[in-house]
């Protein structure tokens, strides 16, 4: 029975998790993974004393002496500074929110890698736990990760071209945003910056597809 509720957590092992602590005993917690068999996390493992109904960012393991699973809040020991092998600038990759700091956001990259999203390209609230599609920015000289919620560059520009022609069509041809619209609504609407926005309608501006007027984009 330990054999096959330890292989239910197979897949879990080497990656990180944002897991409910479901009961605290004396010798750690026990988390909901969302499988058949609950994660243990082992007290000595826990970065703070967790607690029954709080949730917590956790790195599954297997014990190298007892062969069995467990996880860790403590991810300073399996998680890595340096970009994963054969990760290249552009790329998409899964995040997973870790916390808030004065730069931006610290996140963790794939499965066992930290980066950073920077606050002033992030135009939303975003919270521990909280997964989602990322963009590798920058490799920097150090190995450490330069991250965006957006595709860098003119790869970008496609796709939001049609993005913006398809929401004017869908207002009957014509929109009210502009340079005065703020970049939280232009944010919400593509899921760009301001300035990449710009950028594109400037480009169907001058592909003549839209007529660019005083407080409104229309279409040709």
């Amino acid at each position: 029975m330990m054999k096959d509720a330890t292989e239910a957590l197979n897949p879990l092992v080497g990656s990180c998790g944002y897991f409910k602590v479901i009961s605290v005993i004396q010798t750690g917690a026990f988390v909901d993974c969302g499988l058949s068999k609950d994660l243990f996390i082992p007290k000595g493992e826990q970065l703070n004393l967790m607690k029954e109904g709080q949730s917590y960012i956790v790195f599954v393991y297997r014990d190298e002496r007892s062969g069995r699973i467990a996880g860790s809040s403590k991810l300073n020991k399996y998680l890595y500074d340096n970009a994963p092998e054969g990760l290249k600038e552009q790329d998409e990759v899964d995040l997973l929110i870790f916390s808030k700091t004065d730069m931006g956001y610290k996140v963790i990259v794939g499965k066992d890698s930290w980066g950073l999203l920077y606050k002033n390209e992030v135009f939303k609230e975003l919270c521990p736990g909280q997964a989602l599609k990322g963009y590798v920015k920058k490799l920097r000289p150090d190995g450490k990760l330069d991250l965006s919620l957006e595709k860098q560059g003119f790869q970008a520009l496609p796709d939001l071209s049609d993005k913006i022609i398809k929401h004017i069509r869908a207002l009957g041809g014509s929109s009210s945003l502009s340079d005065k619209t703020p970049p939280e609504e232009i944010y919400r609407l593509f899921g760009v910056s301001k300035k990449k926005f710009k950028i594109a309608v400037g480009n169907l501006y001058k592909e003549r597809k839209l007529v660019v007027e005083e407080g409104s984009i229309k279409l040709i």
